[in-house]
Order: C-alpha cells, then sequence, then structure tokens
C-alpha cells in the first residue's frame, strides 16, 4: 500500500488525551435513529401495525384449543344478531358476506343462565330464535354456536402480523448497526482509507444500485487494515483521493468512513464531535419512537382499557 497523508497516524487530541471522545445528544440521536434500515423498519412497522389491529386484534387465535376435545350441546335462545360492518370476500362489482355478532343465553347442566357472543360470517339470525350452543363439558361457561367463532376475524386474520414483524426486524437491524458506528465514532481513531474496490449488490433505494465498497488504510502503527459499507449514494465516498475514516483500535476491520455517518456530524481536525440540529435529530425520531408511541397507546385502548 502506498504512504497515505501523514495524518494517518497522527492521534487526535482526543484520542490521545481521553481515548474516547464526547459525543452530543442530538448526534447520538440522529446516529441511532438515521438510515435506511431504521426509516424503512419503522415505516413498515408503523402502518403493519394498523392492519393488526384491523385484523390481527380481532382474529380469533383461542378457538382451535378452547374447542379441541368433546363438547356437549344445549339448546339456547338468540339474544340479538349484530352486523359488525365487516364482510369477507366481496369485489368491487360486488358486495362481500356480512358478519355478524351473536349474542345468545342458555342454560348450564346446574340450570345457571348463562349468555356468551359469537361470531359468523352470514349467519343472520333472529332475536329470540331457539339455537343449537355447544360448550365446553369443564367450563360450560365456554361455549358458541357450532360453525361460528369467538371473535369477528378467523384465524388467519393473525397472519397480517408479519407485517410489523418484517418492520421490527429491519429496524432491530438498523439499529444495531447504527450502535455499532456510535460506539466507534466515540472510541474510534483517526485515519484515511482508499476506495479499493466497488461491487454492486442486488439492492436497490430509490431505483439507485447499493454499492458494496472497500477502502484500506494504515492504523497508528503502520499495519494495513480494511473496512467496508454499503451505500446508494456512492459520490459521497469517491469525491476524494482519500476519505476520512474512524476504526477501532482494538478490532481494526470495524470502522466507519466520516462522510457516511447518519446525519452527518461534523467532526474538527483534532477529532471533537460537532452536535446535528435538533431538527435533524428530531426528525429521525419520529416514525421509530412516534410510531411505537401511538401503536403503544392503541395498545392499552385495545387490551387494559
Amino acid at each position: 500500500m502506498s504512504n497515505l497523508d501523514q495524518y494517518n497516524r497522527r492521534p487526535s487530541e482526543a484520542d490521545s488525551n481521553t481515548g474516547r471522545r464526547s459525543v452530543p445528544v442530538t448526534t447520538r440521536v440522529a446516529m441511532l435513529f438515521g438510515g435506511f434500515l431504521v426509516q424503512f423498519g419503522a415505516a413498515f412497522f408503523t402502518f403493519g401495525m394498523i392492519f393488526w389491529w384491523v385484523f390481527g386484534a380481532q382474529s380469533d387465535v383461542t378457538s382451535w384449543y378452547q374447542f379441541s376435545g368433546e363438547l356437549q350441546r344445549t339448546e339456547g335462545t338468540v339474544v340479538s344478531c349484530t352486523d359488525t360492518g365487516i364482510s369477507e370476500g366481496g369485489s368491487d362489482s360486488r358486495p362481500g358476506t356480512p358478519i355478524y355478532q351473536i349474542d345468545y343465553e342458555y342454560l348450564s347442566p346446574k340450570e345457571m343462565r348463562l349468555s356468551g357472543t359469537c361470531y359468523a360470517t352470514g349467519m343472520n339470525l333472529v332475536s329470540g330464535a331457539p339455537v343449537t350452543i355447544e360448550y365446553v363439558p369443564d367450563d360450560p361457561a365456554t361455549s358458541r354456536i357450532p360453525d361460528t367463532r369467538k371473535n369477528v376475524i378467523g384465524f388467519w386474520g393473525i397472519f397480517v402480523g408479519l407485517f410489523p414483524a418484517i418492520g421490527l426486524a429491519f429496524l432491530f437491524v438498523g439499529l444495531r448497526s447504527n450502535a455499532r458506528s456510535l460506539r466507534v465514532l466515540k472510541i474510534g481513531k483517526q485515519a484515511r482509507g482508499r476506495l479499493i474496490s466497488k461491487e454492486p449488490t442486488n439492492t436497490r433505494i430509490n431505483k439507485q444500485t447499493v454499492y458494496k465498497l472497500t477502502f484500506e488504510y494504515e492504523d497508528a502503527n503502520g499495519d494495513a487494515h480494511s473496512i467496508t459499507t454499503k451505500t446508494h449514494l456512492t459520490a459521497m465516498l469517491e469525491d476524494e483521493e482519500t476519505e476520512r475514516l474512524l476504526y477501532d483500535p482494538m478490532h481494526p476491520s470495524e470502522g466507519v468512513l466520516v462522510d457516511n455517518l447518519h446525519g452527518k456530524p461534523a467532526i474538527s481536525a483534532r477529532g471533537d464531535v460537532l452536535g446535528v440540529g435538533v431538527s435533524a435529530s428530531l426528525g429521525r425520531m419520529l416514525l421509530p419512537v412516534g410510531g411505537f408511541i401511538a401503536h403503544a397507546g392503541v395498545g392499552v385502548i385495545f387490551y387494559v382499557l
């Protein structure tokens, strides 16, 4: 490897005195919540949870085991039958089949009057009509009308939970990667690296190919190492002969390119990290934090109140 800038081997004042640089809170927030993976994951989770509350939270996930054994039957009476406003099937040219909520009453084996609620597609019963009730022998209060379910949506509704789960996976991977970058920003030594490899990946962001870039650099001892990064904004890492970077002195293969840091924090020549604007930090927090808070509130309404 050819000689790089002498700056490559000169530790900054922050590095030599403390070995750890101070990072302003706004910069930490911008770095932790910035980047495609975090923002995409947060958006996927936030919008996916909307479908969860509409379908998943109202799906019947208990009937398959509550009514799996031998059941007893008795006669009951329909108290009311209400259209839930939700339907199954249908298209632009024809309406779907309504889902009804059916409230009923019946007598237990001990002549206790019990009541229950079930849901069915297209089963519009008349109030006061006789109806067959099936119940669990050891728990007569657990009951339903045959061929109905105990919640508005069938078991299939829980599969919409895949959407927020995928969002959480992206979010977790992004946060973990950003936390590593933030750690390197705090403890990393400064160097300059030269681009030695640029490989296209199969990923595209905003119709732009994501590239894997490899940079080679010399550490403070003169040993050669390389670090890699992936980005679709390659121009900002190709505008200089050598790019400024930070590397973990204990693990030289772990490092970050300064021009590729989320939030674009400014770093002085001696290694001091300057703060990112408050608006930039709050903007990156909006989806990840705001989405979680909003859906946590909805969860309290659904499951607690």
